[in-house]
């Protein structure tokens, strides 16, 4: 069965990059806040 691809909504249009790489690692079992991709 395939596993749900997870969705975090941008909060401006500078967090595409950042946005992306959560979803990425969540879909991992990582979580990283969007503060620490940021950096």
């Amino acid at each position: 069965m395939l596993r749900s691809f997870p969705h975090y909504q941008q909060l401006d249009s500078m967090d595409c990059g950042p946005s992306c790489l959560r979803m990425i690692a969540k879909f991992y079992g990582r979580v990283y806040s969007i503060q620490n991709l940021r950096e």
